[in-house]
């Protein structure tokens, strides 16, 4: 002992520990007899689909698995029933000439160097880490919000990568995506007067049946997407529905306006605000996210023509566009009249032929 004044440290739990069990009391939030109620646990738990970055995946879980276990808890052995364990989002580091993190707003480029805005010292680029409060390398989320909205930041983070990949963030990928949200809108607001007048017509035309099939396809890969956490696939799928859309002469009839709602309701995950923006202006009161998930029509999902990839020992050789339900005997016929094939094919014998319909042939010789 000192002797001197002193205040007991009693924050000496890790964070972690501090909130191994909030999920528990989320069931029961208006439960005051007890920290929470096992029936209502009975009836939440266990927790359908945790995700996290990646040091959830050891520390938090491993925490809230003990707790769980320690409590023992009626019909409840484990908190989780599925992980997902998602990329961090990364920014180069900046320290200056005394060896100071700097924050990213404060860096500047003079001539060839950095400087720091706020002190003048020179400024020292680090290697792109997972952002941090301790290394500075972080982005004001306010002022992303201020210049480019919630959902161009929220579109440019699912679209980047993988979810359960790394992310890095750049100035030009916001600007991308907030350009994109625009073109939405703008297509959305150049075509209202056709919701508001409900003058759509049914029409069978070229047109018409390409933007439908363009739509239900790419309405199938997008719903398959998001069930599996590929949400950059989903928004690649979302991006082709758009480029179509936007080339569409005709848009008097109900395929143009079956394909906005959709791509409304289809954006709508990943971009609300401007989902529930367009939703009002082509006339519709009601919330957007209660308005069931639109369904696939497997008419357009059937493909009249298949390219199929032709190998010979493994290696390709070239492709031909098939009819659907043509015969493998067809295929050979075509593939053998190919100049590639049959100057590979010289002088050699077929000894194997392995033929995946509507997909590859392989020769082996």
């Amino acid at each position: 002992e000192t002797g001197m004044k002193a205040i007991r440290e009693t924050d000496t739990l890790d964070t972690f520990v501090d909130s191994a069990w909030y999920f528990i009391r989320f069931c029961s939030p208006q439960y005051f007899d007890g920290p929470f109620n096992e029936d209502d646990i009975d009836y939440w738990m266990p927790v359908d689909q945790y995700v996290g970055g990646i040091e959830h995946a050891i520390l938090h879980l491993l925490y809230a698995r003990f707790f769980t276990k320690a409590l023992k808890i009626k019909n409840l052995d484990e908190p989780f029933e599925s992980l997902f364990t998602q990329g961090m989002v990364c920014h180069n580091t900046y320290k200056n000439e005394h060896g100071a993190w700097v924050f990213p707003d404060d860096v500047k480029e003079n001539d060839d160097c950095l400087i720091q805005i706020s002190t003048g010292s020179n400024v020292i680029e680090g290697p792109n880490e997972a952002m941090s409060k301790s290394k500075k390398n972080v982005i004001d989320p306010e002022s992303i919000i201020d210049s480019y909205g919630a959902d161009s930041a929220r579109w440019f983070m699912l679209s980047d990568s993988p979810p359960e990949r790394d992310i890095n963030w750049s100035l030009s990928g916001i600007q991308g995506s907030w350009r994109f949200c625009q073109k939405i809108f703008s297509l959305v607001e150049k075509n209202s007067n056709l919701f508001q007048e409900m003058c759509f017509k049914k029409d069978e035309d070229n047109e018409a049946q390409a933007l439908l099939k363009n739509l239900h396809q790419n309405l199938n890969e997008i719903t398959k997407s998001i069930e599996k956490f590929q949400m950059n696939v989903a928004v690649a799928k979302i991006y082709e529905i758009v480029n179509h859309l936007s080339k569409v002469k005709n848009t008097n009839h109900i395929a143009f306006k079956e394909a906005i709602e959709t791509l409304i309701r289809v954006i709508e995950p990943m971009i609300p605000h401007l989902a529930e923006e367009c939703w009002n202006l082509i006339g519709n009161k009601s919330v957007l996210s209660e308005i069931p998930w639109p369904e696939v029509n497997p008419v357009y999902l059937i493909e009249e023509f298949y390219t199929v990839v032709i190998q010979i020992n493994g290696k390709r050789r070239g492709e031909i566009s098939v009819q659907q339900g043509v015969s493998e005997e067809e295929v050979m016929r075509e593939i053998m009249e190919l100049k590639n094939v049959s100057e590979a094919l010289k002088d050699k014998v077929i000894k194997k032929s392995i033929y995946v319909p509507n997909k590859i042939v392989n020769l082996v010789v």
